[in-house]
């Protein structure tokens, strides 16, 4: 059976901005930062008090509250709300006959984090024994299992944690699936959340910015973390024509690598991370000269940006400083699991619009910068082939190849 073409046809966010893509796209094209003293735990103790965390307002529709368990885990409501809008705009679902092969594939790294130091609390203090319910959402799993029975996803299914890279892979793994026969079409990103442990844990190492975020800067001191989800919705090319849907970008290929090099360290000559974005060219039949928009991975820490412009040169080489690039993370905070899936939607975006979006906070002016950072303002461009990439702890390195659909047959 020859590879078949992938397409994505739904997109939904939940982002510290809100929820929907609407409110998400509107605010990274004004440059906002949705950074601001973290409210939902006492955050003094900590070296930095920034974070990202999804409005109050959200919590506003108790019945998928209620649905998501007692009590209800924060990454698999996200993640709900997100398949929501990407289901509807695919104009599919919610509810999947058995018969309709649609598969499902999410990332994450901090999902029911919030349960287990709730969990642990109880069991060092002599508490109660916790609920089932708790329980229950402090399983990893969690989040998928409740997806795939809110929507009878019956086809192929999984739950990827690899760090920060998880919903970029998710999404290669969704394309993967695709293409191979596996199913027809899928569910693909991931949500997470913004919990104590994981800020504390960034925080003991210096990851976490005192002031703002500011990725490819000199004076660059870290992130904040965010919380959210990303939902994409993609189908067979052919299925996508046959039943007139809008098709808003295409997969065209999926790489990923691993540095080999330390736990939680990148990689100093950015070899391991140049090696994912290779791989997602080379799957995708597209020269590196074609590339015209980089949705960097653009962490703000010291160490990150350093590698991903080692790797970015080692990849375009002398064309690189002509490559459009932003990170969106300096927006919504890093947002863990769910942190590729939503910049692949802003990526798919920005194809489509022929927008892209500005890095807040950021002068541009990193050591040894090489690509044509997008500062200040959203640049109007025409860009037709993109890439998105992720970088997790243990060297785990993923890479998104997408065009802008010009329907073409």
């Amino acid at each position: 059976m020859s590879a078949r073409r992938v397409v994505a046809t739904g997109l939904g966010a939940v982002t510290a901005f809100g929820r929907g893509i609407d409110a998400y796209w509107k605010a990274l094209l004004r440059g906002d930062s949705a950074a601001r003293p973290i409210e939902r735990f006492d955050s003094t103790p900590y070296r930095s008090r920034l974070g990202a965390e999804v409005p109050p307002s959200l919590y506003a529709d108790a019945e998928l509250r209620r649905a998501c368990g007692d009590p209800a885990e924060d990454s698999a409501f996200f993640m709900a709300l997100a398949a929501d809008e990407a289901l509807r705009a695919a104009r599919v679902g919610p509810k999947f006959s058995d018969e309709d092969r649609v598969g499902c594939a999410l990332g994450m790294l901090c999902a029911g984090a919030a349960e287990q130091m709730a969990i642990a609390r109880d069991y060092l203090g002599g508490g109660p024994r916790p609920s089932a319910g708790l329980v229950t959402a402090a399983r990893p799993g969690y989040q998928l299992s409740f997806l795939v029975e809110r929507h009878n996803l019956t086809g192929p299914s999984g739950l990827i944690s690899t760090a920060c890279a998880s919903s970029t892979d998710a999404i290669g793994h969704a394309f993967d699936m695709i293409r191979l026969g596996a199913c027809d079409a899928a569910l693909a990103g991931g949500g997470d959340v913004l919990a104590e442990s994981i800020h504390g844990g960034f925080n003991s190492m210096f990851a976490i910015t005192v002031s703002s975020a500011k990725p490819f800067d000199r004076e660059r001191d870290g992130f904040f973390i965010g919380e959210g989800a990303g939902a994409l919705y993609l189908e067979t090319l052919e299925s996508a024509l046959s039943r007139g849907a809008e098709i808003l970008a295409e997969v065209l290929g999926y790489g990923l690598s691993n540095t080999a090099h330390h736990l939680t360290a990148t990689s100093e000559d950015g070899a391991g991370e140049a090696l994912a974005m290779r791989r997602a060219l080379e799957e995708a039949g597209v020269p590196p000269e074609a590339v015209d928009y980089v949705n960097t991975h653009g962490t703000a820490t010291r160490y990150n940006d350093a590698t991903e412009i080692r790797a970015v040169e080692a990849v375009f080489g002398a064309r690189a400083p002509r490559i459009l690039a932003n990170s969106n993370k300096a927006a919504i905070g890093h947002c863990m699991g769910a942190s590729g899936a939503l910049e692949a939607v802003a990526t798919i975006l920005a194809l489509k619009t022929g927008l892209v979006p500005p890095t807040p906070g950021t002068r541009g002016d990193a050591e040894g910068l090489n690509m044509d950072l997008v500062k200040g303002e959203p640049r109007r461009a025409s860009i037709r082939t993109a890439i998105s990439q992720s970088f997790g702890f243990g060297g785990a390195c993923s890479c998104v190849a997408l065009r802008r659909w010009d329907g073409e047959s």
